[in-house]
């Protein structure tokens, strides 16, 4: 069986030689890059946050309402674009540089368009908000910042496509070095604009939204212009072998990216609006209830990179080796993933639970909110295990391009099975805001497992042709 062209240079001659592919020094040099990119997502947004308390408590509910509308379209966006990544990754595999450059392509159309249909929507959203029971000052202060928001998200969507694009092909530090540049001239950008610093005039809170308008784009506009540059996306070589047929048209292929990304929006958009409602439910429970559940949420998202990081290059490793014809190497990725993953997030899990009270009492002094965190700290601690099963699992799958199934079985597992039972666990059994965060759990665990028999069976196929039966 050939081998890809492009193999990491760490495979030893012996190696390539018997066909056999290591998989786990693979998997961590393009897990590495990726987790530290997802870290910069989470400080950009950490570094807005910060800035815009200074200002003042309107300006930050204000961000808040702003970003409750944002978060929801980035879920489907996100999930729209999300056959770019595996399908380029197949390609490259298979030594199909012609494919690669023409999906490439085809993906950053796919993400501008999606990324003006979701500006026009939110600016249509933008004259309601002083009809949906917000304070008038807070509603009146989000204006502004989220038309600025709204019209950076093409330039945010199009930054994501070209980074899973160069992640695809194997060039994922590239894609960090240009976060950290985006992060930085954020940070500064807002710290002038925000406060009036340097020269620039004082804006507030839309000086937060015009500095993530300017570095969104302007990241985006790096990114193209460095891949323009690089021979293995802008380069055209061989017409191997992979997910397209050869000679299809930019239009058609936009359509099918599309078309296998609708699933994947589906599924974002399950499982983020399953989680917004057990957050609605939280309400239901009290202030402290909220509180504690904030504090909860930012202890966890600090572990969460873990699993998505890995998640992506599991993607990204299963869908090149399926490319290349040898499904036994990627059913070892998805195992070895597997097993990272839970060996990593039970050593997370093992700190939460028995740190989660002191983790608490950083973060908050109020002691009710204290006390009720540290449970829900020790909660979550369990969840790091389920959750690195269940998104490692998808994230093989994805790289299989296998999408329909996952699907439903999320929407089974979410809105089926998980939601009735956080119903029932936190208002009929009286547990509170512990029912919220262990009703979810048992149903998460099955869905992962559920991910990974699949997985296991699809890869003991003879062909990567066989997986796409059931999409």
């Amino acid at each position: 069986m050939p081998l890809p062209n492009d193999l990491p240079k760490s495979l030893s001659q012996a190696d390539r030689a018997a066909g056999r592919l290591p998989v786990v020094v693979p998997l961590l040099t393009l897990a590495a890059p990726m987790l530290l990119g997802q870290a910069g997502q989470v400080l950009l947004q950490l570094t807005d946050t910060l800035l815009i308390g200074h200002v003042g408590a309107v300006e930050l509910a204000a961000a808040a309402l702003a970003g409750n509308f944002v978060m929801f379209a980035l879920y489907f966006a996100y999930g729209a674009v999300g056959a770019v990544s595996p399908t380029i990754a197949q390609l490259h595999g298979a030594g199909n540089r012609d494919g690669v450059s023409r999906m490439a392509e085809a993906g950053a159309w796919l993400a501008l368009m999606i990324g003006v249909v979701i500006a026009v929507s939110l600016t249509a959203v933008v004259p309601l908000l002083e009809h949906l029971g917000q304070p008038p000052d807070v509603a009146g202060a989000a204006w502004s910042y989220l038309l600025l928001i709204a019209w950076s998200m093409p330039g945010a969507i199009l930054a994501v496509v070209l980074g899973q694009v160069a992640e695809a092909v194997d060039r994922p530090w590239p894609v960090f070095g240009f976060m950290v540049m985006a992060v930085v001239l954020n940070a500064l950008l807002a710290w002038c604009l925000v406060f009036g610093h340097a020269g620039f005039p004082a804006l507030g809170l839309a000086g937060a939204g015009w500095a993530t308008f300017v570095a969104r784009w302007l990241h985006a506009a790096a990114l193209a212009l460095w891949m323009l540059s690089d021979p293995r996306v802008a380069g055209r070589g061989s017409g191997g072998q992979g997910p397209l047929p050869q000679d299809l048209p930019v239009v058609a292929a936009i359509s099918r990216l599309f078309r296998q990304g609708l699933p994947l929006a589906a599924q974002d958009v399950l499982e983020g609006g399953a989680f917004a409602v057990g957050a609605l439910m939280l309400g239901w429970v009290g202030t402290t209830a909220l509180a504690a559940n904030q504090v909860t949420v930012g202890i966890a998202s600090l572990a969460w990179m873990v699993p998505v990081s890995l998640s992506m290059a599991t993607g990204v490793r299963v869908a090149q080796a399926a490319g290349a014809g040898d499904m036994d190497a990627a059913r070892r990725t998805g195992v070895a993933a597997m097993l990272l993953g839970t060996s990593l997030m039970a050593v997370c899990a093992a700190f939460y639970v028995a740190g989660g009270r002191w983790l608490a009492r950083v973060f908050t002094d109020d002691p009710e909110v204290a006390a009720l965190a540290g449970t829900l700290v020790t909660i979550a601690g369990i969840y790091q295990v389920s959750d690195v099963i269940q998104s490692v699992s998808l994230g093989a799958l994805r790289g299989l391009l296998d999408n329909r199934v996952p699907m439903l079985a999320n929407a089974v597992c979410y809105w089926g099975l998980s939601l009735p039972t956080v119903w029932f666990l936190t208002f009929r059994c009286g547990w509170g805001a512990a029912g919220v965060w262990a009703g979810y759990l048992p149903w998460m665990v099955g869905t992962g497992l559920f991910f990974l028999v699949r997985f296991l069976r699809l890869t003991a196929r003879p062909s990567p042709a066989a997986a796409g039966s059931n999409r």
